[in-house]
């Protein structure tokens, strides 16, 4: 068996793979990154203005929770632990292994997840008011 020395000092290159496409190995990675990223902004863009409204419908609905409910002060357990159960609820159904039924449902599963990040930011933002 005999070694074999490469060099790329007389301008040849050390990978004589048939199937590159150019540039260097930075370059190609760039490039497979800017691929992935345009593929996932398209992604994002996809019935965004629906989400931004199911979004904000959640964000709406958090305030009006919290003032309607923070009136008498003596349901305040129970809103809380029904708000939980929401989320929760919300939250299993989104990330929950495939299911045949919920492959049908799974636009409005996925549009109540955006109404689910309203309502908790909501809440959050809303705990500081007082």
């Amino acid at each position: 068996m005999a070694w074999s020395i490469r060099s790329a000092a007389d301008g040849g290159r050390l990978n004589s793979s048939t199937n590159d496409t150019g540039g260097t190995r930075l370059v190609r990675t760039l490039q497979a990154l800017q691929v992935k990223l345009n593929a996932r902004i398209k992604e994002l863009r996809k019935n965004l203005p629906t989400k931004l409204l199911f979004f904000l419908v959640g964000f709406y609905c958090a305030t009006a929770f919290a003032t309607v409910i923070g009136q008498t002060g003596d349901w305040d357990i129970l809103s809380a632990a029904l708000t939980v159960a929401v989320v929760e609820g919300i939250g299993a159904l989104m990330y929950r292994s495939s299911l045949p039924l919920m492959d049908n449902i799974r636009n409005l599963i996925t549009m109540c997840n955006y109404w689910k990040a309203g309502l908790s930011l909501g809440l959050f933002l809303d705990s500081f008011k007082y």
